[in-house]
């Protein structure tokens, strides 16, 4: 198979990160790292990765690899000990986020064919008088994991986890997956937006250098979100290798109609010289593939701010497409099911990051003014009352005689 630039690109950015807070290295940033553990002896019980009551969140193959922008993980179980098993499939030292209930997140980098222990005796958060939450997500929108197992004490087990009552797709590219952000999708807009909405189930289908067309991009190769958005793999270099030019189709039989699906595609599109005409026909056909997907679900198309240049003595925000998703959300009026979030205004240009993407703060802005909007327009309350949503962004000045 000729792989496409996109898949060159996407392969290339992937590294080993060090995390900048406003030029200065931040000091020990990937707290937790679970340590390898044998689950193969007489003090563990064993569960295959098809076991009901884990919750697969994201979007999973049937060989349990995980894909596009922050999948994850959620069960419930009981006793003092919980470990995962990875497949032969999990990138090399992935790193995961990982936490216990609602307390704050920790990280461990794993790799395939290993068991990891996530919790223990110590672990904070623990109660051995009723069932304990346990939630992971993959950070990174470059790599993967394959789940072959989840093992417990010898005499615990697994429980199921209720879900909540509504689920939010978001589907976009670099800036909904949040590269370049300190922790890339645990970091990003999509997720600050679903986690802090909290009570809702979400979905992030994003990654980086997408197009919303497909094969005009990247030399006319690279698939395009129309396209990608029916198979349960990403467009990047590790769903090449591991598909070749068949990946698996996305059963949207067996998993939840979306009730909210946010849409953010076009800088890319735009990077490579799309028409106007091409990028409004192709986003037409999007949503009316999400429609006919999620019939009641309210689609809400946001705009894109595009770039901040200095003119003078100030800086001038360029968007893109402006015309474009307007007349998108012109033909779906009467319909009722399209909204316009427009964000204009809300990112200036020291809220983009020498990458050419939002900073922390960038994305915390745009998720907070997207959650008002739901708030107001949909009439959904907030359900993130003290979890933590945003992390290590605990930035304050001690000095009390400041001046």
């Amino acid at each position: 198979m000729r792989l496409s630039p996109l898949y060159i690109l996407a392969w290339t950015l992937q590294a080993s990160a060090t995390i900048l807070q406003n030029g200065q290295v931040r000091d020990d940033p990937y707290l937790g790292q679970a340590p390898e553990v044998s689950v193969g002896d007489g003090a563990w019980r064993n569960y295959g990765p098809d076991a009901s009551e884990i919750s697969y969140k994201g979007r999973w193959d049937s060989q349990h690899i995980s894909w596009w922008s922050l999948p994850g993980i959620n069960l419930g179980f009981t006793g003092n000990q919980l470990a995962l098993s990875f497949g032969p499939q999990t990138s090399e030292g992935v790193l995961l986020a990982y936490r216990i209930g609602g307390l704050d997140w920790e990280f461990s980098n794993v790799t395939a064919n290993a068991s990891y222990q996530f919790a223990g005796p110590s672990t904070p958060g623990l109660d051995l008088t009723q069932n304990t939450t346990f939630e992971m997500r993959v950070t990174n929108w470059g790599y993967g994991v394959q789940l072959s197992g989840v093992s417990v004490a010898s005499d615990a087990e697994l429980v199921v986890v209720p879900e909540y009552n509504k689920t939010v797709e978001i589907i976009g590219d670099s800036f909904a997956s949040g590269q370049y952000a300190t922790y890339e999708g645990l970091s990003a807009w999509a997720y600050n937006f679903a986690a802090g909405l909290g009570d809702v189930e979400y979905s992030i289908t994003a990654y980086p250098g997408i197009c919303l067309t497909d094969k005009q991009c990247w030399n006319n190769t690279a698939p395009g979100m129309t396209h990608q958005w029916f198979y349960a793999s990403d467009v990047g270099m590790r769903a090449a290798a591991t598909y070749g030019d068949h990946p698996e189709k996305w059963n949207f039989d067996t998993h939840r109609q979306a009730d909210l699906v946010i849409i953010e595609l076009g800088t890319n599109d735009r990077t490579n010289n799309v028409t106007g005409t091409d990028f409004y026909n192709s986003y037409v056909d999007l949503v009316n593939s999400v429609h006919r997907t999620y019939p009641q679900a309210h689609i809400v198309l946001m705009s894109l701010w595009g770039k901040f240049v200095r003119s003078g003595d100030t800086y001038n925000q360029s968007p893109s497409y402006v015309s474009e998703i307007n007349r998108v959300c012109q033909h779906f009026k009467d319909d009722g099911f399209v909204d316009y979030f427009g964000t204009k205004g809300i990112l200036q240009h020291n809220d983009i990051d020498p990458q050419e993407h939002p900073s922390d703060v960038g994305h915390i802005k745009i998720a907070s003014h997207l959650m008002q909007w739901t708030k107001l327009k949909l009439g959904w309350e907030f359900g993130a009352t003290g979890p933590e949503v945003q992390h290590d962004t605990l930035y304050w000045n001690d000095e009390a005689g400041y001046r």
